[in-house]
């Protein structure tokens, strides 16, 4: 399978940002995409991101997900469910994908597309940074794990007590800017050994140097 691949993933907000307050065209083109004021070497990239957002089709017809996108309340929850589906074998690995190391996927984003390193971890990059735009962190039930199997009278176990979670340990939720737009936070967390390739070890690096001094 094939994953969108972002080396500056910072301009994967402003496509969005740009499209979603966008009466759709009837056909997304390069030239559409340089219409919002994109690089021209960066079109490839954009226009497979909607198509595997499903936010285009094979056509580059703009779906039903982009039309209720116009709607700024509906925006983010279809964003949301866009990276859920488009993500769909990863979360049905990992439910709280979002939440996992560096290494589990390195691991996964290998195997599936037998790409090397370096592209694999920009993939991770570019699935974090779409993750906080949609707030998939927010919407982890969403992906349902498979249901267990009913066990038989014998079999049953006794409930653990139920706890009260402590009102201090919630978690805060961020709160939107002084324009009235949502803050949003991106925090990114590859996890590489000592025996890791040196090459990756400095692109990763590289790239976090980069997105810190944006």
């Amino acid at each position: 399978m094939e994953f969108p691949i972002f080396h500056d993933p910072g301009s994967i907000e402003l496509l969005l940002r740009s499209i979603f307050k966008t009466t759709p065209p009837k056909i997304v083109d390069q030239h559409y995409i340089i219409g919002l004021g994109f690089k021209r070497e960066l079109d490839d990239g954009f226009l497979k991101l909607l198509l595997f957002l499903d936010l285009i089709d094979e056509n580059g017809q703009p779906t039903i997900l982009w039309k209720k996108s116009i709607d700024p309340e509906q925006a983010p929850l279809v964003l949301r469910e866009a990276v859920v589906v488009a993500y769909g074998s990863l979360f049905h690995r990992f439910p709280n994908a979002y939440k996992e190391e560096g290494k589990e996927l390195m691991e996964f984003f290998r195997v599936e597309t037998g790409d090397s390193d370096p592209n694999v971890a920009y993939m991770i990059l570019t699935f974090k940074v779409l993750c906080d735009l949609a707030g998939v962190t927010k919407v982890e039930h969403a992906v349902k794990s498979p249901k267990p199997v009913k066990e038989t009278p014998a079999e049953k176990k006794p409930k653990a007590p139920k706890t009260k979670q402590n009102p201090a340990e919630k978690k805060p939720v961020d709160s939107p800017q002084q324009d009235g737009t949502p803050l949003i936070r991106i925090s990114i967390n590859i996890d590489l050994d000592d025996r890791s390739d040196p090459d990756l070890r400095d692109l990763v690096m590289k790239l976090l140097k980069r997105q810190l001094e944006l």
